[in-house]
């Protein structure tokens, strides 16, 4: 059967009952172009990984780290990945913990394709030092279970040739957040604070408790400093990275923080509204998505939807609101979304 355009499907090398080993034939596929070696030992199709999307070849590039043989957890962004959050931008680099000091830095050449892997050391704690910490390491003073407490098992699904589920380590959410996001630029960080207190806020465990569980690895000032300047922006009403990036763009510009997921009733019917302001202006984020995927996601056609969205809009000004848009497009024009925002009457700070 012929796989499907975007589809990704991970081939490793291996030896037959007749001792042949499948990697000579693999390796002669690699010079005539049709397989590409994602890391060493495991193949992919190069047609197949060329028509991917980056987020897809990025998953399948951690599922090859796991497949060659690393035994190290994922960490930084690509256990968010694994957490299941959204990202702004596919990382150049898959993430992982090694307890060996000599294998730290980064393994393989970046490419326009191949996403190569860097390998960290565990994280500090506070009040231990780097130095406390090898060498507690290299006397077997840390115990397994001590360092099992940093692993949380995830899965990456449909990648192998055989499609089984491969089962990875990864480092717990709350971890994971307090050590990548400090790091990130601020607009990065809201994007995945704001999804991640949106999910636990569904939970029984609310994110703030687990963090509070991890914050001592938090130990480094000018991280802290990021922390809660993320934290104290985050919201967990924002509904879509689109919307998360919309905040962060609006505060930039000086505008004062809108209201979010505000109700309107019209007629007997109940609009939500992405963002408000005092003085009765609407914001609204325009994600292509919710047109060229409606069918996909709300069983409409693309042009049921436009002409929803206009009678929604309609009805939300028939109020006496006033109704700005923006698409992602003007997220990354500073001008363009500055100047629809001020001709609409959106108060600055």
């Amino acid at each position: 059967m012929e796989q499907p355009e975007g589809d990704i499907s991970l081939v490793r090398s291996s030896v037959d009952a007749l001792g042949l080993h499948s990697g000579t034939a693999l390796s002669r596929e690699v010079g005539r172009g049709r397989q590409l070696r994602i890391r060493r030992g495991v193949y992919a199709s190069s047609r197949a990984w060329s028509a991917a999307l980056p987020s897809r070849r990025y998953h399948a590039s951690m599922a090859a780290a796991a497949l060659a043989g690393g035994s190290g957890v994922f960490c930084r962004e690509s256990a968010l990945i694994l957490h299941g959050l959204p990202l702004l931008a596919v990382p150049s680099e898959v993430h992982l913990r090694t307890l060996h000091r000599s294998q730290v830095g980064l393994h393989g050449e970046p490419g326009r394709l191949i996403y190569p892997t860097r390998l960290h050391e565990p994280p500090l704690p506070r009040g231990v030092t780097r130095a406390e910490l090898r060498a507690a390491l290299a006397a077997d003073r840390v115990s397994t279970d001590v360092l099992s407490e940093l692993v949380t098992p995830a899965c990456l699904g449909g990648l192998t040739s055989d499609s089984a589920e491969l089962t990875v380590s990864v480092e717990p959410l709350a971890l994971a957040l307090l050590d990548t996001l400090p790091r990130m630029p601020f607009d990065h960080a809201v994007v995945v604070l704001d999804a991640a207190l949106a999910r636990t806020a569904r939970t029984e465990l609310p994110l703030e408790k687990s963090l509070s569980e991890w914050e001592h690895f938090l130990r480094i000032k000018r991280f802290r400093a990021a922390w809660d300047r993320a934290f104290d922006f985050a919201d967990p009403r924002s509904e879509s990275v689109g919307e998360s990036l919309s905040r962060v763009r609006i505060a930039e510009l000086g505008f004062t923080v809108p209201e979010l997921q505000g109700r309107v009733w019209v007629e007997g019917r109940e609009y939500r509204m992405d963002f408000e302001w005092e003085g009765g202006v609407v914001g609204e984020f325009d994600g292509k998505h919710k047109y060229l995927r409606s069918e996909e996601l709300f069983g409409t056609s693309a042009e049921e939807a436009v002409y929803q969205e206009k009678l929604r809009e309609d009805a939300i000004r028939s109020t006496g609101r006033r109704v700005v848009r923006w698409s992602w497009e003007d997220l990354h024009r500073a001008g363009v979304l500055r100047d629809r925002l001020t001709r609409a009457g959106v108060p600055r700070v």
